[in-house]
């Protein structure tokens, strides 16, 4: 399986999974965890259990404590594909449904946080961002993270950590610097309390972020849209 083809596959194959299960009348079930099954039913049709396994809600060692290590539960990410084969790659996912009332910008915040702290553990390890719902949905979550520090723009043309789709350009890699604006996360509980714990108690927030918009699926014409970012 080839790096981007599993974000190339998601974007276009979730989207019309959820069209053909909404003609199918099957649209009052929609949810994270209806997305998180049309993911794992994609993911397993495209991936050889004898070269990997599918883990859904991974406790990634990335994510774990430095410090009380055996208190609490751990620290998962979406999905973690886990290779069997050397030279094969590992693959960590989030997503979020954008009509869930968790798609808010400090969850997405945070889930790119997390994936940046395994991509620093494991450099190998391709890590991707799902956002998925109905198209007019998804924009509206998407524009109201421009008014979010750091994932809104700042510094004039300077940029935030994720680019918005735009079919008239060109994508291009971004890196953000968190430490930048270590001081926006003061307060936010959700993020602080979320993420892993070095070993003096303090939260384990990544230094940047690098992120890079792999593929959007149709167009704003379409019902469903789903964005595949890598981040690394």
């Amino acid at each position: 399986m080839q790096r981007k083809d599993i974000a190339k596959r998601l974007a276009d194959g979730v989207s019309a999974k959820l069209e053909f299960d909404y003609v199918c009348e099957r649209g009052q079930s929609f949810s994270e965890y209806h997305l998180h099954g049309v993911m794992n039913e994609i993911i397993g049709a495209i991936t050889s259990p004898t070269d990997f396994r599918i883990h859904s809600g991974y406790a990634h060692d990335a994510l774990a404590r430095d410090v009380d290590q055996n208190v609490g539960r751990r620290r998962e990410v979406d999905f973690y594909i886990q290779a069997y084969r050397t030279g094969m790659t590992d693959i960590c996912i989030e997503a979020k449904w954008a009509e869930s009332g968790h798609c808010k910008w400090d969850r997405i915040l945070l889930d790119l946080c997390r994936l940046a702290l395994v991509s620093q553990h494991s450099p190998t390890t391709e890590c991707l961002f799902v956002l998925s719902g109905p198209t007019k949905k998804v924009d509206a979550v998407l524009k109201s993270l421009e008014n979010k520090m750091p994932l809104r723009k700042y510094r004039g043309a300077a940029r935030g950590i994720l680019e918005i789709p735009d079919q008239n350009r060109n994508p291009h890699p971004r890196h953000y610097r968190l430490r930048d604006w270590a001081g926006r996360f003061a307060g936010n509980e959700l993020v602080l309390n979320a993420l892993p714990k070095k070993k003096d108690g303090r939260p384990n927030i990544p230094v940047k972020i690098n992120t890079a918009l792999v593929r959007s699926s149709g167009t704003r014409s379409m019902n469903w849209q789903t964005t595949v970012w890598r981040i690394f």
